[in-house]
């Protein structure tokens, strides 16, 4: 199981703005009222420390967000006739009591777990569901976000294209049904070209695939329906994509080895229609995930999530089973706070038994509290990869990534706030070769005004604080579903 980046980003907004102290200023000077803030604008900055792009927020209305991004040109002067400017975010929102559910995006989560799937998203600037920036926000439900995708947060790659999402939810008693349309222009990448980019070897005969002279991304809509409980647990989730692909999927994965498909498709066989089941256990929640080969039904696969006193199992098989019914399972060990501060893999070795000598237990990642429950450091492997600092008050002053060997940071992040709330967000980047200098550049720098509304999330459409490898809390490894 792995958390979203919206939970990653709400667990940084929840040490920065939560219960880890009052309101800071850049001198720690304590301040007893928390406000709200949203970001105004922004400024990119290249390896050489020139600006090469600025941001411009605006909120016309409580429903409306716009979001408008312009670039210098080739000549590296400002406002001249090579700049360009485009609208990068557009969001608009209705009232209503319960936002759009979420659930994963199949058309792209089934390419992330292709290895050339995962190179094509990667080139393309897509996450694992999809393009989507616009935040969540309480009493509002978001219905068309419009946007645009460009290469420049990303060093070495040079693309931009545009996409359009229009997204419907509607409740019925213990039913919702969520349709979400997405459209691109410019985005015309084909399979091709994605698997020119990947380097892979296989002993599986991809010539059972014909390679289809198709785009990797194409529009595509995604019907979600969610049945609940009582307690508004889902009880089932249909998840079902339809686009031009599913034709494309429902003729080979009848007849070529999936895994040929996924490699020479970019995608797997279930990609257009997945269905979930959840079952309430005291404490254990099982999910069912059934697959689909087009409409006709292919694996059925069962994990559970078992809460025990000191640490959540997630396993494949029922709970009856146990985790030991697999070949492997993953143990999230948590603390008296509730805190998780490790995820340990325990699998049997090459004797296929479990309970021998050879069974192992590999630590894949440490989280690290400091005496006042703040998280201090994250480690993957035995090695530092997130460090964490705070002002007197307890708001989060830093976060430190790191890569490798190397105890200089390759990113680093800096808060400072106004009356509790961000007021500039700065991101600084290391070039070139760790030993060189350890030069830390300014890349991006976020600047925040006060606002009157709540916002439950820290709202940023580009990357600030590092996504990956936040601790999960213990509801999230009990839902099996992102947060809605």
């Amino acid at each position: 199981m792995t958390t979203t980046m919206r939970y990653s980003l709400a667990c940084l907004v929840a040490l920065m703005a939560s219960g880890c102290g009052g309101g800071s200023s850049s001198r720690g000077d304590a301040v007893t009222e928390t406000t709200s803030s949203v970001p105004t604008r922004a400024w990119f900055y290249d390896a050489d420390g020139a600006q090469v792009a600025r941001m411009q927020f605006q909120y016309p209305d409580e429903l409306t967000i716009n979001v408008q991004l312009h670039s210098v040109g080739p000549d590296m002067a400002w406002d001249t006739e090579d700049d360009t400017s485009h609208p990068y975010l557009q969001c608009q929102y209705m009232s209503a009591p319960t936002p759009l559910l979420r659930y994963p995006d199949l058309y792209f989560l089934s390419m992330a777990r292709s290895p050339t799937g995962a190179t094509g998203l990667a080139a393309l600037g897509l996450s694992n569901n999809g393009p989507m920036k616009c935040p969540v926000r309480n009493g509002r439900r978001l219905q068309q976000e419009s946007g645009y995708v460009t290469g420049l947060f990303m060093p070495g790659l040079d693309f931009g294209y545009s996409y359009l999402i229009n997204a419907d939810l509607e409740h019925f008693g213990g039913t919702a049904t969520e349709v979400i349309d997405y459209e691109f222009v410019g985005l015309d990448t084909t399979v091709a070209e994605i698997l020119a980019l990947s380097e892979f070897t296989s002993d599986i005969d991809l010539t059972t695939v014909d390679e289809p002279d198709l785009p990797a991304i194409v529009d595509h809509t995604q019907t979600n329906t969610v049945s609940f409980d009582a307690e508004q647990r889902p009880l089932s989730i249909d998840l079902a994509a339809d686009s031009v692909w599913t034709a494309v999927l429902d003729e080979y994965c009848m007849e070529a080895d999936p895994i040929a498909v996924s490699l020479k498709l970019l995608r797997g066989c279930s990609s257009a229609h997945q269905t979930r089941s959840y079952r309430y256990l005291g404490d254990s929640v099982e999910q069912d995930v059934q697959r689909y080969n087009g409409s006709t039904t292919a694996d059925l696969y069962n994990y559970t999530a078992t809460r025990l006193t000191d640490r959540v199992i997630v396993h494949p098989g029922t709970a009856d089973a146990g985790p030991e019914s697999g070949r492997d399972y993953e143990s999230y060990l948590f603390n008296a706070s509730e805190q998780v501060t490790a995820k340990v893999r325990s699998s049997y070795g090459e004797d296929g038994i479990w309970g021998t000598e050879d069974d192992q237990q590999e630590a894949l990642e440490a989280y690290h509290y400091d005496s006042n429950g703040r998280l201090y450091e994250v480690g993957y492997f035995g090695s530092i990869v997130l460090r964490y600092g705070y002002y007197n008050d307890g708001k989060l002053r830093q976060v430190d990534q790191f890569f490798g060997e190397s105890d200089v940071p390759s990113e680093r992040t800096l808060v400072s706030y106004r009356q509790g709330a961000p007021a500039k967000i700065t991101v600084q980047r290391r070039e070139g070769d760790p030993d060189d200098g350890h030069v830390l550049q300014t890349r991006i720098v976020m600047e925040f005004a006060p606002s009157e509304e709540h916002w439950p999330e820290l709202f940023s459409p580009v990357p600030l604080f590092p996504e990956l490898r936040t601790p999960p809390s213990i509801d999230d490894l009990m839902r099996f579903q992102p947060i809605r």
